[in-house]
C-alpha cells in the first residue's frame, strides 16, 4: 500500500496549456475533460498557475477578447507544489493548512507530472486512514 504522491492517480481531471496560449485554447481544452482545470505550462514544464471555470468565466464576464487574451493574464496563481516522493499524511496536513486553490505533482527536475484533484485527496485521505488501521 502506497503513501507518497506518486501512489496516486494524477494524470486526470486536467489538461494543459501555454502560458502564451489564448483563453480561447483554455476554454476548449477545459471542456474536453468535464470538470477539473487547465495546468498554465511555461516552456521548461514549470507549472506557472492554473485555470479553472471560475477564472475563464470572470474574464468573460469582465469582456476580455478570449481569443487574443493570454492564459498568463489570468491564470490563478494560489497553487500549491507537491513532489512524487513527499508523504502523503504531511501533503495533506499542508493543504490542510495552505488551502491553495490547486495542488500540482512534479518530479526531481520540477517539470509538472500531475494535478492533485479533489478525488485524489479523498483517496490521499482513505489511504492514510487505512494505515493507520494497520499501524504503519
Amino acid at each position: 500500500m502506497g503513501t507518497t504522491v506518486a501512489d496516486l492517480t494524477l494524470d486526470d481531471e486536467h489538461m494543459t496549456v501555454g502560458v502564451d496560449d489564448t483563453l480561447q485554447e483554455a476554454a476548449k481544452r477545459l471542456l474536453t475533460i468535464g470538470g477539473g482545470i487547465v495546468v498554465v505550462l511555461d516552456d521548461d514544464q514549470q507549472v506557472k498557475g492554473v485555470l479553472g471555470q471560475r477564472q475563464l468565466i470572470k474574464a468573460l464576464s469582465q469582456g476580455v477578447d478570449a481569443s487574443a487574451d493570454q492564459c498568463h493574464q489570468h491564470m490563478e496563481m494560489d497553487f500549491m507544489q507537491v513532489s512524487l516522493s513527499d508523504g502523503l499524511k504531511n501533503v495533506l496536513a499542508e493543504i490542510q493548512k495552505r488551502s491553495p486553490q490547486a495542488v500540482v505533482a512534479v518530479d526531481e527536475n520540477s517539470e509538472f507530472v500531475g494535478y492533485f484533484s479533489p478525488g485524489d485527496y479523498q483517496e490521499a485521505v482513505q489511504l492514510v486512514e487505512n494505515l493507520k488501521g494497520l499501524n504503519l
